[in-house]
């Protein structure tokens, strides 16, 4: 009586739920973003902001695939959880030090 139905349950399994949901926004943003970016290169336009919203993007996107990323990690050994934890943290340090020496060196 209180069973979910075996199909609704595949079903919600296969869209990937409010992570895969987020996915799909960040990557409509991220394009709109690069597209932009593109379009004022070609005119010699320069709009700090519109690299700040790329990092952003790029930031968003870091911590969705590093979810999906430790969902499968999650099982596996211990050295593969340090690993992966590491080169999280290597990648963050990558995308951030760079806006951060940015503000700091106006």
């Amino acid at each position: 009586m209180f069973r979910k139905n075996k199909d609704n349950e595949d079903k919600s399994k296969r869209s990937g739920g409010f992570l895969g949901f987020i996915a799909f926004l960040v990557t409509v943003f991220a394009t709109i973003l690069y597209i932009v970016a593109l379009i004022l290169q070609f005119i010699n336009v320069s709009v700090p902001v519109i690299e700040t919203m790329r990092s952003v993007a790029s930031m968003l996107t870091i911590c969705i695939v590093g979810i999906l990323g430790w969902k499968f990690v999650r099982n596996r050994a211990g050295w593969c959880k340090v690993l992966y934890v590491l080169l999280i943290l290597i990648v963050i340090v990558c995308v951030v030090l760079p806006i951060v020496l940015q503000y700091v060196g106006k």
